[in-house]
């Protein structure tokens, strides 16, 4: 329409200027470039839409550039021994976090101990902390205020590899790797064959790769598409076994799997684990009711912290609230789901 409403006013102004003022081959040769003004727009306005969709990618780059690094992965001047942790107690000190400077605080001053050798529960509603709590405890993200030490050890004084080396996490949504299940197991080549085997036994999946022609050189699809949601949640836990960390992170490991998948994986646990520190972040209340101790989150302030008897016998308790809730929830879909039948 700009060229459009260009090329007439310029007709029409050729038309009312007073004649011999401009020599009509002039004018003639100016009508002429006119028939082209839409398709020289054209050309300007495509060529701008392009360096807008290129500038893009200069933006990406400038916004990486001022990503801050990580911490570094080893810290040679405080490397800590071979087999730590040796007990696995997590000691949580006064600890706030939040994701950016200019944002406002997710957790906010918690202080609590998980004991070793003890399973406790991360319980809350959405939005209350729990995962933040297990992403500081891997220092994917790093303290505002306060600390976590594991065996007195202050997390945040040793290198990043020096920490995840030690911790294990079986999360909610399994993740396998184009390879082998070789590869999958034991990415870092640290493992024998005949640990590998142990491993698999113990997760009930020793049988499943013998049956396979490659055994543990089969392959892998990416994300493991060629095996079903609870073997690639076993696949998980077989790598915990080989690690046999004392500090493991369970992120609801059992939320997508069938109830036989679900008894193998903690009965596994609770042969295997027995000296392990577990710690369990429950979306479902049910799953902390076995724990030695429970930690009820709210709003990013520790709520209440002490075992899962001690709190369903004080009816008042946020825990036992949630407990009932949860209950009547369950309740109310079964009754539901039978008048549907």
């Amino acid at each position: 329409m700009l060229s459009l409403v260009t090329f007439a006013f310029s007709l029409i102004f050729l038309i009312l200027i007073p004649q011999g003022t401009i020599d009509p081959s002039v004018a003639g040769l100016a009508v002429t470039y006119g028939l082209n003004l839409n398709m020289i727009q054209a050309w300007v306005v495509w060529n701008l839409c392009f360096m807008e969709n290129r500038i893009i990618s200069v933006e990406r780059i400038l916004q990486y550039t001022s990503v801050p690094n990580e911490p570094p992965l080893v810290i040679e001047a405080n490397r800590p021994h071979d087999h730590w942790p040796t007990q696995g107690e997590v000691n949580i000190r006064d600890l706030q976090v939040r994701y950016a400077p200019h944002m406002p605080l997710v957790l906010r001053g918690i202080t609590c101990t998980f004991f070793g050798g003890k399973k406790t529960g991360i319980v809350g509603r959405t939005g209350s902390g729990k995962s933040t709590l297990i992403q500081t405890l891997f220092r994917i993200v790093e303290p505002t205020i306060g600390q976590i030490c594991i065996d007195g050890i202050n997390i945040s004084s040793i290198g990043l590899q020096d920490l995840r080396s030690r911790l294990s996490i079986i999360p909610q949504d399994p993740t396998m790797f184009e390879g082998t299940i070789r590869t999958n197991l034991d990415p870092l080549e640290e493992y024998t064959d005949e640990q590998i085997w142990e491993a698999l036994d113990k997760c009930q999946l020793g049988d499943e790769v013998r049956k396979k022609e490659g055994k543990l050189d089969s392959s892998v699809s990416e994300s493991g598409e060629n095996w079903s949601v609870g073997q690639r949640q076993l696949v998980c836990l077989g790598r915990v076994l080989l690690k046999k960390s004392k500090v493991l992170v369970l992120d609801e490991a059992t939320a997508s799997v069938d109830t036989a998948t679900d008894n193998l994986i903690q009965q596994t646990l609770k042969n295997h684990f027995t000296d392990s520190t577990v710690i369990t972040i429950a979306h479902r209340i049910t799953s902390v009711l076995n724990s030695d101790m429970v930690l009820l989150l709210d709003n990013g302030l520790l709520k209440e912290y002490d075992t899962p008897e001690k709190l369903l016998e004080d009816k008042s308790s946020l825990f036992s609230k949630l407990v009932a809730e949860y209950s009547m929830r369950s309740s109310s879909s079964y009754e539901n789901l039978s008048n549907a039948r």
